[in-house]
């Protein structure tokens, strides 16, 4: 058996040299790099391997070998030989170009090297743990597969089962508010009913402070103390008494005006505050002069708003001051300390607005101390103006300033509002004219014009028997 060396630059250029030479079944039997960056492969043709295997075969069946058959040594050497050229991967003829990032391609099969076919002696001469096959891949067990199916059916049916015992709680609760309303409009009936029955002057006494706009929490704590002698208009005019008695009505002028300070007007946007503001302004001008007055201007969201301010204030002869947060209003005030009275025309913001707690901060955190006057739309309905209060309550909150009274029909429930939550009112507004439509608030006027029947032909006018109605259905909301 000859074994060649072959010398190339390349694994591919070493190769063509063997196919050339010795065929494309020639056996290779190493394959190295060089020291001058080359490539040297061993190779042995494929007849010489057949004849050496051959060979073997023969000598194996006599017991003396023959005198010029190799030694066991080196039939062993030949053995390791084949058997590193089967276990020697061979660089493919095409180089595969530099790895790119890119998602993972599937798996292929392990390639397969070139091996004699396996019939041959030279394949039966190689061991068989050097025989290279390529590896099946095994499909997954079926067991896991029939777990993970059953564990979604099981999630699946257990959401199924939530899904529907939460509509069921649903029903259960919506037959539970429903049963509750049912049995309150019966309790209320009866206690109506009962009333009637008990206390005939109560009852009329409430249908008719019930179609003012008054409350009924308000109501049923005046009806609770109406002496029972009293009836028709001695009930109304006792009532009417009790409305003054709890009405808390300042003397402006001078709570307000000789005692000076500084007064920021706030509440929701389009109840008048700016116009407010320079009706105030107008009216100190004229007791004090200008000098004494100042205008500060925290809205800078409307427009036209502060233009609107300065207008006023160049009539008057008053300086206004536009500020921006709460570092320029505390220079502003300590720059203003001889001024005898300073109003502030604060941002309009609904009364849900989070930025009403982070105003009513800013003027408590003032080293002068800023009182607050809450401007309430005597024309808007109770449920507002009590949602109004109840989030422009707070530190500093002095009174309140009932403003478009001449837009409103009734004043019952404006007045409801400042009774029950122990309001001061300031002044009232009954126009868009400054000064003139400004006026000291009197509790004779504003309770008289709250007891004021409304226009009978109006839609909003219950009939006697429909106020019983009207009763239960507010007895059975939720």
């Amino acid at each position: 058996m000859v074994v060649k060396k072959y010398f190339g630059k390349t694994t591919r250029d070493a190769l063509r040299q063997v196919r050339e030479e010795l065929g494309a079944d020639a056996l290779i039997l190493s394959n190295r790099p060089t020291q001058g960056g080359g490539v040297e492969i061993m190779a042995v043709a494929d007849a010489d391997v057949a004849n050496l295997a051959s060979t073997l075969s023969t000598s194996s069946g006599s017991r003396h070998p023959p005198r010029n058959a190799p030694s066991p040594t080196h039939g062993t050497a030949v053995n390791r030989a084949l058997a590193r050229t089967y276990a020697m991967p061979v660089e493919p003829l095409a180089a595969p170009p530099a790895p790119v990032a890119r998602p993972e391609p599937p798996r292929q099969a392990a390639p397969v090297y070139a091996q004699p076919p396996m019939d041959t002696p030279a394949a039966r001469a190689v061991p068989p743990t050097l025989r290279q096959s390529a590896p099946q891949q095994e499909p997954p067990p079926r067991t896991a597969v029939r777990e993970v199916s059953q564990r979604m059916a099981a999630v699946a049916q257990a959401e199924a089962e939530t899904n529907e015992m939460a509509t069921e709680l649903k029903e259960i609760g919506d037959e539970i508010k429903l049963l509750r309303s049912l049995l309150q409009s019966q309790l209320a009936s009866f206690a109506w009913n009962d009333m009637e029955g008990r206390a005939p002057n109560r009852i009329e006494l409430f249908k008719h402070l019930l179609s003012t706009g008054l409350s009924s929490t308000l109501i049923r704590q005046l009806i609770d103390k109406l002496p029972g002698q009293y009836n028709g208009d001695t009930a109304l005019k006792w009532a009417r008494s009790a409305l003054l008695h709890n009405l808390r009505c300042a003397e402006a002028d001078n709570e307000i005006m000789q005692r000076g300070g500084i007064y920021a007007l706030v509440g929701p946007t389009g109840v008048g505050k700016t116009t407010t503001v320079a009706k105030l302004a107008a009216r100190a001008t004229m007791k004090f002069g200008p000098q004494h007055v100042a205008l500060i201007t925290t809205d800078s969201y409307r427009i036209g708003a502060q233009d609107q301010l300065r207008i006023y204030g160049k009539i008057l002869g008053v300086p206004v001051f536009s500020i921006q947060n709460e570092g320029d209003l505390q220079l502003t005030l300590a720059d203003l300390s001889t001024r005898h009275i300073i109003f502030i025309d604060t941002v309009g913001m609904g009364q849900r607005d989070a930025r009403v707690a982070s105003q009513i901060g800013m003027f408590a955190a003032m080293d002068r101390p800023v009182e607050r006057i809450l401007v309430m739309a005597a024309n808007a309905d109770g449920h507002t103006l009590e949602d109004v209060v109840r989030n422009y309550q707070g530190q500093g909150l002095a009174g309140c300033i009932l403003s478009k009274i001449d837009e409103s029909v009734s004043l019952g429930a404006s007045l409801d509002i400042v009774i029950r939550n122990r309001l001061k009112v300031c002044y009232i507004t009954n126009g868009q004219r400054v000064p003139e439509d400004l006026h000291n608030a009197h509790g004779t006027f504003l309770v008289d014009r709250a007891l004021k029947a409304p226009y009978s032909s109006s839609p909003f006018t219950m009939q006697n028997d429909e106020l019983q109605i009207l009763n239960a259905a507010q007895a059975g909301w939720l």
